[in-house]
Order: structure tokens, then sequence, then C-alpha cells
């Protein structure tokens, strides 16, 4: 990933030239154990997106965080905001393919004439190696391209500077969508697994409608899946479809989560583990230090730049903070977000989420698991693998291929082992206090944000 010379300083971009390669080298390395291969599956990040030429070439392709879009998106959300997200249950338009495609037709006009398709990032990975453009269902959402009922919005795409022409025909998540071309996987079946928090949930095993699950990596979607669409009249929160039929999403992203830990972990010079080692020798509550890194809660149709910071208690002659509280006041400010996010969801849904699955990198940790347990108050399942994601699409392909005849044969047949975490009473108690001050200090840096 690279910054280009003409979107700096917020763009962000692929070479799809090692993008390919690294494709190649994957399904190089998988020639060796052919036989035990049945079906490889595609999932990635939601908001990423390539658009290809005629003879299928990729000619851009930019991650989830590429915002050089921002003036397009702005312009969109300003004209169509309430249409776009009453079809396509998402905002801000800055991260969608309408947004993407009207910047290309700016600053690269000779690039934006080749455009023959477009498509979500991992989708694209999928027909360089079956040659054929399909869309998964549940990423053609994610990035515009389809309304909550699975209809292509060809009126309001026309009126966004997007033909219905580019995009491609649209799969069922778990669909077949061809087979690998060449080398030593050739014939090999090739499902479009979709979304990798969608994944993610099947990996955990929240497909049920009231069932909620956060896959907990670089962001923490905390997502609970509906038997209908559910829209926020405020536009708080993202509605979208599971990868399993017949089931929606509702979620509020705690954003960056596993990205605040990671950088914290670098800034101190220990790894994650040794950090959370650390972390676990300070008190609930870090001796009073307090952490906050991103919103309180998300907010789709605002999702603006803040401020944040980590406040200590003074003075500081008294008090010393140590490196644990430090460290630990970032997990418990991660733990917070997710409460609030889970707060949110149950105020637009009206459901009650009596736990709340966890899955991905974070969810590898044990201080941070139990502080989630413990500041939301509820039993957090915690997956048998981090890499949820994986599993999810494997399950999904373990069906298409006919190797299983259900989801839930499939997930029985992957890992097990799972452990649920229960909050601990006393601890609870004791984050009542921390969680409503540390509202409302997040709650102070959003006005000072805006000041």
């Amino acid at each position: 990933m690279f910054v280009p010379a003409d979107a700096a300083p917020f763009g962000r971009e692929f070479d799809v030239a090692e993008m390919q390669r690294a494709l190649e080298r994957l399904l190089a390395a998988a020639s060796p154990i052919r036989a035990t291969i049945a079906a490889i599956a595609f999932t990635g990040q939601r908001e990423g997106i390539a658009f290809i030429d005629d003879s299928g070439d990729a000619i851009f392709a930019s991650p989830n965080i590429d915002a050089r879009a921002s003036a397009e998106g702005i312009t969109i959300d300003a004209a169509y905001g309430g249409e776009v997200y009453a079809v396509t249950g998402h905002l801000p338009s800055l991260m969608q393919v309408p947004a993407k495609l009207a910047w290309l037709r700016m600053h690269r006009p000779a690039v934006a004439e080749r455009v023959a398709h477009v498509l979500p990032l991992v989708d694209w990975l999928a027909v360089l190696a079956t040659g054929v453009p399909y869309m998964s269902r549940s990423l053609a959402l994610e990035n515009g391209l389809l309304d909550v009922a699975g209809v292509v919005p060809t009126d309001l795409l026309a009126r966004l500077g997007v033909g219905t022409g580019v995009v491609p025909q649209i799969l069922a998540d778990g669909s077949i969508c061809g087979a690998v071309q060449s080398g030593g996987l050739a014939g090999r079946p090739v499902v479009l697994a979709g979304a990798d928090t969608q994944c993610a949930l099947v990996g955990m095993g929240v497909i049920e409608p009231g069932s909620a699950g956060i896959p907990a990596g670089w962001s923490a979607p905390v997502q609970l899946v509906t038997g209908r669409p559910i829209f926020d009249p405020e536009m708080r929160t993202w509605t979208g479809v599971h990868v399993v039929l017949n089931r929606w999403i509702l979620e509020s992203n705690a954003g960056e989560t596993g990205r605040a830990w990671d950088w914290i972990c670098t800034m101190l010079g220990c790894t994650a583990a040794e950090a959370a080692d650390v972390a676990a020798m300070a008190p609930v509550g870090s001796g009073d230090t307090m952490a906050v890194l991103g919103p309180r809660v998300m907010r789709a149709s605002a999702m603006n730049a803040g401020v944040g910071g980590i406040t200590l208690p003074l003075p500081l002659v008294m008090s010393a903070p140590e490196r644990s509280h430090v460290l630990r006041s970032v997990l418990e400010a991660t733990a917070y977000a997710i409460r609030a996010n889970v707060e949110q969801l149950e105020l637009v849904s009206g459901t009650l989420i009596p736990s709340l699955a966890i899955g991905g990198g974070m969810s590898r940790s044990t201080v941070f698991t139990q502080i989630v347990a413990d500041v939301i108050d509820r039993p957090v399942p915690v997956a048998a693998s981090p890499e949820t994601s994986a599993v999810g699409a494997a399950v999904l392909a373990a069906v298409a291929v006919g190797l299983h005849p259900s989801l839930a044969a499939a997930q029985a047949a992957m890992p097990g082992g799972g452990s649920i975490i229960e909050p601990g009473a006393r601890a609870s108690a004791d984050y009542e206090d921390y969680y409503a001050r540390w509202c409302a200090m997040s709650d102070g840096f959003e006005r000072m944000a805006g000041a």
C-alpha cells in the first residue's frame, strides 16, 4: 500500500502487479497439497475497491482506508445522503464506489475511460483466479452497488454517475463463481464468501437473529444479526446483509481498536503479548488513567476527524501512573467503546443483546476479553480460532462444494474448543463508574474537536 502523488496525503492505493504476484505465490505454495484442497474461498475487507478494464486487468485498486474521494463523497451526501442511506444502509459516501469513480474521472480521466467493471477488492482477486468477473452480494452492498433488498439501485446509481453496465453479475455469498484457470490448483472451485466481518460472524457461530459478535481486529465492528433490515432514523448505524441468506446486519462500529492497541505497543516498545502481560498487572480502572482514542459511538452520517488523549491523575507526585496503567487504559477504552456501541444497537433495534461473541486478532488476549466481559457485564463467547473470517469463509465453501449439507454441519467440523468468559461481579460494578466517567470525557473531547 502506498500514497499516490495525485491523492496525497489521504489517498491509499495498492500496487496491483504486486497483489497479483502475491496471489500467484499463494496458489503455487498450496499446489503440493492439491489433493487435500476441495475449494478456494475468497473473503476480505469490505470497502476495498478495484476497477478493471475489458481485458480483466485492474487499473486501480484501493483499500478501505483510502480517503481520496472525501470531496466527492461530501458532494454526494449533501445532495443524496438521505437516499443513499435509505437504499444502501451506509454512509459516508466517500468510502463507496460512486465517489471513488467520480474522483477517478476528475483526476485520472484516461484511466476512468478504461473502466469496464467495478469490483470489491477481494472479488477482483477471485477474477485473477477464474478470469470471470462476479461480485458477492454482501460486498456489493457495502460498496454502494446494491440495496438492502438485494436489487441493484439503477436509478440512484445513474444519478451518482455509475452506469449499471460496470456492475458485474452479483452472486449470493458462498456461491461458486468458477474454477482456477491454471497452475497446480487448476480446476479447483472458487467460492465468493463475501465480507470479512460477516464471514467472521459465521466463524463465531453468530447466525441467528438476536445474536451479536465482534471481529475484533484493526477495528471492532459490533454486529447484530436481524431477521429484517433495520434502519436508524438518525443514520448513526450501518445496515447490511449477512453472508447467510435471509439475514441482515445492524452495525455500530467501535472504530480503531486493534489499531490503537498496536499504536500504544509500538510507542512503548513492546509486543502485543508483552503489553497484555503488563496490562494485567494494573487494577480495574487503570489507577484512574483513562484513554479516549476514538469517538464514543459510531455516527455513520458524521464520521469526522476528532481528538483524543490519555489522561493521568494529578498531582503526579502522588499518583505516579505506571506503564501497566497506560497499557490497560487503552484496552479499557476499547471495551468502553464496544459497550457504547452495543447500547446503541440495542437502542436502534429495540433488542436486548444477552451475550457478545468475539473473534479476530484481539481475541487472543485473555486480559482483553475479560475486560470486555466485565465492562459490558454479560458473557463473552470467544472463538476457538482468532482467524474467524477464514473459518467462516471455509464454512461457506464447504457447503458450496457439498462437503457438508448445511452451515451447522460445516461449523461442527471446523475448529472447536472456544471458551465463554463470564463477567466478574466486583469488576463489573467498579466499571459502572469508570464507564460513566469515560463517556463524559469522550463527549468532552468531541466538543473540543468541534470548537
